[in-house]
């Protein structure tokens, strides 16, 4: 494996700068993604030695428009190689945040693009470092447009509850930051969009208590027409696994339980 990752590599770095075949960047995306799910060791390789990782954030750069094929494949990289926590603030510091959510925007309409990016993110987003990278390129902002454009998606509306809570909060919500109505209104949609869905209901309750814990957020949460109708949607569907959640934020809310 060490060797395919550095004959990969010197693959991509020339072709970056010659090339610029489309095959042939998608291959060696691929081949890279597959063998960093392999095992750790190869991970680190890919991160810390021969450039492999600096090479996998030009690629996407150079072919940021011209295909959403090789992006998905690169978030696909990019999300394995942050599955250990201890390589996440690495994978941010080197510009992976950055090309995740260029690779979003330039493709905002591409179902299986937005899910690999999104899942990229959600690992990120549990790392302090990372979650201060992310703050400052605006990904709160840029979630929350992904989410309201794919409505109908689950994945979507979960992953992004996940990550809008995650960069809201720390974990001991000692720090919560505020938040605009279109975080909060895409929040609320997915719950209504997804009437049956535990995994929705659960990641935007998450989402809902971490605002709460801030007033300006608790304001735009109760000014917001559909928060009851949601929340008590949410209840009727799931009250075992998120009545708990809903009856202390209605309460954070000063909403008649």
């Amino acid at each position: 494996d060490p060797e395919a990752i550095d004959t990969i590599t010197q693959a991509l770095i020339h072709d970056n700068a010659t090339c610029m075949s489309m095959d042939l960047a998608l291959f060696c995306m691929t081949t890279l993604w597959i063998l960093a799910q392999k095992s750790d060791e190869n991970k680190h390789k890919i991160i810390f030695e021969e450039s492999t990782f600096d090479a996998i954030v030009e690629a996407m750069q150079i072919y940021r428009e011209r295909s959403a094929e090789i992006q998905n494949r690169a978030c696909g990289v990019l999300w394995s190689l942050s599955m250990d926590p201890n390589d996440r603030k690495h994978v941010a510091q080197a510009g992976g945040c950055d090309a995740i959510l260029n690779a979003m925007l330039v493709h905002s309409d591409d179902d299986a693009l937005q899910v690999m990016a999104l899942g990229a993110l959600k690992v990120l987003s549990f790392d302090n470092i990372a979650k201060s990278t992310m703050r400052s390129l605006g990904t709160l902002t840029h979630v929350a447009n992904v989410m309201q454009n794919h409505l109908k998606n689950p994945t979507i509306q979960s992953e992004g509850c996940v990550i809008l809570g995650n960069l809201a909060a720390s974990v001991d919500t000692s720090f919560v930051a505020p938040v605009g109505e279109r975080e909060v209104d895409a929040v609320i949609n997915g719950i209504l969009n997804h009437p049956d869905s535990l995994e929705v209901h659960e990641a935007a309750c998450f989402t809902l208590m971490c605002l709460a814990s801030l007033a300006s957020n608790v304001e735009l949460i109760r000014s917001n027409i559909n928060t009851r109708v949601a929340l008590e949607l949410a209840c009727q569907k799931h009250r075992d696994e998120v009545g708990n959640d809903i009856f202390i934020l209605l309460r954070r809310l000063e909403l008649d339980p």
